[in-house]
């Protein structure tokens, strides 16, 4: 007959007294750093069109390029391609990836993709359009050549077609963000100090009550 103790630790589904401990469920694997040898074979999985391998791959990548982006940035061209997938989390790593790589875009091969880029700022899909938005400040960031043709892109986005108006506005939202992150030469600017204004009035309180406190800064410069 089973103890007291025994039947409690089974109704509790512990293990009982004296009997082997049970086993945890592995968690996933850790993503780690690729070296520099590791980088072309982990992009190319990244193209791969279905598996659970090429996500992995993409994370991979992605840390890699936060690290070190100039370990990522020979595989440039491999990456950018990828914009064009169908898989929108691939897509997203993209440009998590490609704006990493600006700050060692010596080649100044984002040119060439920019437009591109910035297409899917505009929507339909609001998390493809917040990779694209907060990939584009950090762009902005390290590519100050480009910042005037990325900030007249992004003002764009009140005009933007989502899955829904809410979903505009947490774009806009998104916008706003990079718009303070960049700095008051950018708010400053007549059409950017436009939009600020403007979103005093947004439906959304987390996005009126950031424009107004981005305008209190404005007009206490």
């Amino acid at each position: 007959m089973a103890t007291t103790r025994t039947r409690q630790a089974k109704v509790r589904g512990a293990a009982p007294s004296g009997s082997a401990k049970a086993r945890k469920p592995a968690g996933k694997p850790s993503v780690r750093v690729l070296t520099r040898a590791q980088v072309p074979a982990a992009v190319k999985r990244m193209a791969a069109p279905s598996g659970a391998d090429r996500f992995a791959a993409g994370k991979a990548v992605m840390l890699t390029a936060e690290r070190d982006p100039a370990r990522v940035y020979p595989h440039f061209d491999g990456v950018a391609a990828l914009l064009a997938g169908e898989g929108k989390i691939v897509r997203w790593n993209a440009m998590q990836i490609l704006a990493a790589m600006a700050a060692v875009d010596e080649e100044h091969k984002l040119d060439g993709v920019l437009d591109a880029y910035l297409t899917f700022t505009c929507g339909p899909n609001l998390v493809t359009a917040a990779n694209a938005i907060q990939g584009a400040g950090r762009i902005a960031a390290a590519r100050p050549d480009l910042k005037d043709r990325i900030v007249s892109d992004l003002l764009g986005v009140e005009n933007a077609t989502y899955g829904t108006a809410e979903c505009r506005n947490v774009a806009i939202g998104q916008v706003l963000t990079v718009l303070a992150a960049l700095g008051p030469d950018v708010c400053c600017r007549p059409d950017v100090s436009d939009f600020v204004r403007r979103q005093q009035s947004n439906p959304r309180p987390a996005v009126a009550k950031q424009a107004k406190r981005m305008v209190a800064n404005l007009d206490g410069a």
